[in-house]
């Protein structure tokens, strides 16, 4: 069974994230700023894109985890990411994916769900794992419009951009959620916490992955995330895992070496 938690509480923390993480990295891009650029018109147009994105994640997903549980939401909107962000490389950026890549992101996202499923309480409501599914895509958009700005802009800025847009979709909330966040200093420094180091930290070296390696195989990267939770829980918190759950935790591993393994130059050909 899934916890119930209203939704008017998720938009308060939805946009109090953006609000904390945008602020916190536009300071970051204004330290590493080197001059004027100025901004064109498709690059606006991406910003506006992913803010709508970056907004209607947090808020799709958070609402399938209500309806559908944490297990099949992650599984549908966590390993469902990379493959949405790879079929569309090829519309936004002009780049598309290799076989390594796609065989990598199979065996990762194979060990998302051995990961996630065992165990957990699953639910299907088609509503659930609609709204999951959608989240699959903005997580997607979010990489795709990120790697688009940060060729001219950087990482941060464009990071700092796509936010405060974000915010400013779910400024509506702002009032309610700066006085829901007040009452109590628990979830002062929750949302504090959520808007530093889970948004502008997390967010400034995924868009750093995301202009080094691509949208498609830094969202593969990003994976990473429930293999090492389950890790950590085990370690931390002792709780046990099971055999399938080491099994995926191997999987994704495993894709994400098949990745990065360095490529072979192919040997020079010579004609006598």
């Amino acid at each position: 069974m899934t916890s119930r938690f209203p939704a008017e509480n998720l938009l308060h923390v939805a946009e109090l994230r953006l609000m904390i993480g945008a602020a916190t990295l536009y300071v970051l891009a204004r330290r590493r700023r080197m001059g004027h650029v100025p901004w064109q018109r498709r690059e606006l147009r991406a910003v506006a894109i992913g803010s709508v994105a970056v907004s209607g994640f947090s808020v799709c997903y958070f609402h399938a985890v209500e309806l559908s549980g944490v297990a099949t939401s992650t599984v549908i909107a966590i390993g469902g990411a990379p493959v949405v962000a790879g079929l569309t490389a090829r519309l936004v950026t002009g780049r598309s994916v290799t076989r390594t890549w796609a065989v990598a992101t199979a065996l990762a996202v194979t060990g998302i769900a051995l990961v996630s499923l065992p165990g957990g309480a699953l639910s299907f409501s088609l509503p659930g794992i609609a709204l999951a599914g959608l989240a699959a895509g903005l997580y997607a958009a979010q990489a795709d419009t990120i790697q688009l700005v940060a060729r001219r802009h950087g990482p941060a800025t464009a990071v700092a951009a796509i936010f405060a847009g974000g915010a400013v979709t779910l400024v509506l909330w702002l009032p309610g959620a700066v006085s829901w966040a007040a009452a109590d200093t628990g979830r002062l420094i929750g949302v504090l916490y959520l808007g530093v180091c889970t948004t502008a930290v997390a967010y400034a070296l995924f868009a750093h992955g995301v202009d080094r390696l691509g949208a498609p195989t830094a969202v593969t990267v990003s994976l990473l995330e429930p293999a090492v939770a389950a890790v950590l829980a085990a370690v931390w918190l002792h709780e046990e895992l099971s055999a399938p759950r080491w099994a995926g935790i191997v999987l994704v591993l495993g894709g994400l070496a098949l990745m990065t393994r360095p490529r072979r130059l192919a040997p020079a050909r010579y004609r006598v």
